[in-house]
């Protein structure tokens, strides 16, 4: 008798917390910029930036073309950068290039705009002290991290 009350107490609680868990995989899974879907990334195994222009299709169905010149990319040195993008046409786009390994310090460059989804701008990578370098180039339309935003990644040797 005295099990039957211990599990009658305790039964509201399971109940409660199987409820806040099924919440909240409802919400991560339904509600819109959440998930793992928020962020498209483009690794170098789909596209090396340090070969040729990459190009990443938009869950929106837009387009984002990301190139990066000289190639191989140098550091130190300005890289010539061009963006275009097809479904959007934002007045400007931030390039935010971040070390995937080891944190490289803000390095966020703003991308003006030419014409109707093209942009330009110049960038430079910072030196890293190993022998190779993983970054990611994550574009932000004006600025904002949206749904829909994209990463391309690549590596730079020294």
């Amino acid at each position: 008798m005295n099990a039957t009350r211990r599990l009658g107490r305790l039964m509201p609680w399971v109940a409660g917390v199987a409820a806040l868990g099924a919440l909240w995989i409802w919400a991560d899974r339904l509600l819109p910029g959440t998930g793992s879907g928020a962020l498209l990334v483009v690794g170098p195994e789909e596209c090396d930036l340090n070969e040729r222009a990459c190009v990443a299709v938009l869950p929106s169905g837009g387009q984002v073309l990301l190139d990066l010149e000289p190639r191989p990319m140098p550091t130190l040195k300005p890289l010539a950068v061009t963006l275009q993008l097809t479904g959007q046409d934002p007045e400007w786009v931030e390039l935010d290039l971040t070390g995937v390994e080891m944190y490289m310090g803000f390095n966020r460059t703003r991308l003006e705009r030419v014409e109707p989804g093209r942009y330009r701008g110049e960038a430079v990578l910072p030196v890293c002290a190993s022998e190779a370098m993983t970054w990611a180039a994550t574009v932000l339309p004006e600025g904002e991290a949206e749904p829909g935003q994209v990463q391309f990644r690549f590596v730079t040797r020294r």
